[in-house]
């Protein structure tokens, strides 16, 4: 017995010590004169990580040597995103969780240094897309504000969003690509027709998004139009944990102003 307990603690041991010996891992990438390279360590099956450090080397010089906090690399780039003809640095990360998060910190050089910019897409992340046929891309994404405000996670669904980088400063272009949202929006209304005769159907969020796309598209007013008429057919109940009818017309309503997109009511 005094042999087997051994053998049991010396292989408890050697799995101890590999666990503490996860492989450092690394992505690089490469264009031009810039190079960047993360390196970490993963923990809890790559959900977490430790010892992440980023190094940008610009024509042979090490100009970012640093470490960073413990959000696990996702992804790494070098691409020009606002088409001066410096390249950028954008490096992805996630922080762990079911449902969130994922950022994104885009190094600019200023002539002497790189300026990182962070910017939190939360749990959609983004697709670069040249949505305008300018050269450098758009960030589509979708506007995660709108998650658990009016149903489960499950049951909610999300504006789309368009972002464009430039100089250091990321701006919200959505309305400038209408037919992105009324795909969207398109998408979003034969979700809400496939579900909303089903058993207990829960619409809530669906209608939500729904409803942000038509701000987007200046049609609120029919808009507004189609949910009172929901409403009047007792269509948006659910789980009273959220508001449900009038009240969630009214929450909504307000949402919709303090999140910018009823700039016109």
């Amino acid at each position: 017995m005094a042999l087997r307990i051994c053998v049991i603690a010396a292989a408890a041991l050697v799995l101890a010590s590999t666990a503490a010996a996860a492989p450092i891992r690394t992505k690089t990438a490469h264009l031009g004169a810039v190079r960047a390279t993360i390196t970490w360590q993963p923990v809890r099956f790559n959900i977490e990580a430790k010892r992440v450090h980023l190094a940008i080397r610009r024509r042979g010089r090490t100009l970012v040597d640093k470490k960073l906090g413990p959000a696990v690399p996702w992804a790494l780039k070098v691409r020009d995103l606002d088409g001066n003809g410096e390249l950028e640095v954008i490096a992805d990360f996630y922080t762990g969780g079911a449902h969130c998060c994922l950022f994104t910190q885009i190094y600019r050089y200023t002539g002497s240094r790189y300026v990182p910019l962070r910017h939190v897409w939360g749990d959609p992340s983004y697709a670069p897309r040249d949505l305008d046929g300018d050269g450098p891309p758009e960030l589509v994404s979708a506007d995660d504000r709108f998650a658990y405000v009016f149903t489960s996670y499950a049951g909610s669904a999300l504006p789309v969003q368009a972002w464009r980088y430039r100089a250091g400063h990321m701006t919200d272009v959505t309305r400038s690509f209408p037919v992105l949202v009324r795909k969207n929006a398109a998408m979003l209304w034969k979700e809400y027709e496939q579900e909303h005769t089903g058993e207990d159907a829960d619409v809530r969020g669906v209608l939500a998004a729904w409803m942000a796309d038509q701000y987007l598209l200046g049609q609120q007013n029919a808009g507004w139009t189609s949910l009172q008429q929901i409403n009047a057919q007792g269509g948006l109940g659910g789980d009273p944990m959220w508001p449900i009818g009038d009240a969630y017309l009214a929450k909504l309503r307000k949402l919709l102003t303090r999140l910018g997109y009823a700039r016109n009511g």
